[in-house]
């Protein structure tokens, strides 16, 4: 088998044949990141992607990234109401008050995990009590706001915390 075949047959099925996904697919999808801002991030597009397509939000990724201050924690925390206008005013991102204002709250939570546990991908991967999904639901919708069932289920999957397939 090529390389080329090998490689295809990596990527999962959702993101064959879509450049965009395939990309997001083998570089971030269902892997561990010890970079904390990067989690926040796989965070909040699957916060933004709820009841919307994964083709819309990774279309507008680069947009999320300069509008939300390269994803960077302790930006995000210190959006004020002025910044959430503005924010809602760029056509560029998608223009939701409730995911918005999430983002910017859940900011602030993980400055608090920061200073609890050292670091907010330590509290992701190991200090996160558990394997069954129910239970790291639970915890996730305890601490996070806009954290359905299925949107802590797909950030678990989309950050290698939990395997993909998992219900």
């Amino acid at each position: 088998m090529s390389p080329r075949a090998r490689a295809r047959r990596e990527i999962p099925e959702w993101a064959r044949g879509d450049p965009l996904m395939e990309q997001y697919a083998t570089e971030v999808f269902g892997r561990r990141t010890d970079d904390e801002d990067e989690l926040f991030e796989v965070m909040c597009l699957q916060l933004f992607q709820a009841g919307l397509t994964w083709r819309m939000i990774l279309a507008r990724r680069g947009a999320f990234r300069k509008a939300f201050k390269g994803w960077q924690i302790e930006k995000v925390a210190r959006i004020t109401p002025r910044g959430v206008e503005r924010l809602l005013a760029d056509a560029s991102i998608v223009r939701n008050r409730k995911k918005i204002e999430a983002c910017i709250a859940n900011a602030r939570v993980v400055r608090e995990i920061q200073g609890e546990h050292g670091s907010f991908c330590r509290w992701f991967y190991d200090v996160l009590d558990g394997d069954d999904l129910p239970g790291l639901q639970k915890q996730l919708r305890s601490r996070f706001r806009f954290m359905g069932p299925e949107i802590a289920r797909m950030w678990l999957i989309s950050a290698g915390r939990i395997p993909e397939g998992t219900h």
